[in-house]
């Protein structure tokens, strides 16, 4: 299986979820899959902060071999995304622990569309930030959607509350324009959601196993997963983080450990405090008599967590 992750990475920012490089490890320690890239996008952290945490990540790793490629730095309209872009430019701040290294000239949308293009039907890819770069891809050559595997998007909700206001989850509120744009492309599109993300966890215990293990690549995981571990246990009344990235690539290298609805997904795209909610259309019969349009998801709504688990402790947990 061919891959290509579209990452926010903050592993090696701290204050901010880490998870992003527990998946990009998942994909990394899967037998059979191949990454053919990365793709880096503004979210949890910016691209000054993002580029040099996955080179740090990848060499700790055994893993520098991995390309990895610059995208977009804001949302796809920031005059529109005033609260994103002032979330990003406080993010600048968060304190580094890795060197700091400039990033190079962005290319993710080429990289995408070229990449995509060149094996139709061969690689999917797994998007575990916002989506801008997707978007990008679409806008730069329309086939692109067309010549996906799949697209595999962590990202919004149904049922569950949102994680960054009552209404959106955080990678679809960061750029509502670009999460529209690719939910209306023809690509086929995998939602996986707050819904079944939030019954898995990696929490404290975890992360003191992982330390225990007395390596530079598993004190890197631990350090970084700390504060957020106490972050997430103030604030949602939970003992650790969840695997929202990993349980995304997860599901696009085993379909199966998720159960899916065929749905209609669209994306508030106003100013108002439902900016980026993923309004779910579930009643068939109501989506055909007021909206008239098909289906254009597999939106995740159960998931084997014992399954995944045990994938998680053995494609990560036991390689650190």
């Amino acid at each position: 299986m061919r891959l290509i992750i579209d990452t926010d990475p903050g592993i090696g920012s701290l204050g901010t979820d880490p998870e992003d490089g527990l998946a990009i490890l998942y994909a990394l320690g899967s037998p059979g899959v191949t990454v053919e890239g990365l793709t880096l996008v503004q979210g949890n952290v910016p691209i000054s902060h993002a580029w040099p945490n996955v080179r740090h990540l990848l060499g700790l790793a055994g893993r520098a071999d991995v390309p990895v490629h610059v995208g977009a730095a804001l949302p796809r309209r920031p005059d529109r995304r005033t609260m994103q872009c002032s979330w990003l430019t406080r993010r600048e701040g968060l304190t580094s622990i890795v060197a700091s290294l400039d990033p190079p000239d962005p290319d993710a949308a080429s990289f995408l569309t070229e990449s995509v293009l060149a094996a139709p039907g061969e690689i999917t890819v797994v998007a575990i930030g916002p989506l801008t770069n997707i978007a990008a891809a679409v806008d730069r050559d329309p086939e692109f959607a067309s010549a996906l595997a799949g697209l595999v998007i962590m990202g919004g909700t149904v049922t569950a509350p949102g994680n960054i206001t009552p209404a959106a989850e955080f990678n679809i509120w960061m750029d509502p324009e670009a999460a529209a744009a690719v939910f209306r492309s023809c690509a086929p599109i995998t939602m996986i959601g707050l819904d079944v993300c939030h019954r898995t966890r990696f929490d404290r215990h975890m992360a003191d196993a992982a330390r225990s293990r007395g390596t530079t690549l598993a004190t890197f995981i631990a350090d970084s997963s700390d504060p957020w571990i106490e972050i997430m246990s103030a604030t949602d009344g939970g003992a650790g983080l969840h695997l929202y990235d990993s349980l995304a690539v997860a599901a696009a290298i085993e379909p199966d450990l998720c159960d899916y609805r065929r749905t209609l997904v669209e994306i508030e795209t106003g100013t108002g405090p439902a900016q980026g909610m993923t309004v779910t259309h579930t009643n068939d019969v109501l989506r055909q008599l007021l909206v008239g349009r098909d289906p254009n998801a597999d939106v995740a709504v159960d998931v084997d967590v014992d399954r995944f688990s045990t994938r998680f402790a053995e494609r990560v947990l036991d390689r650190l």
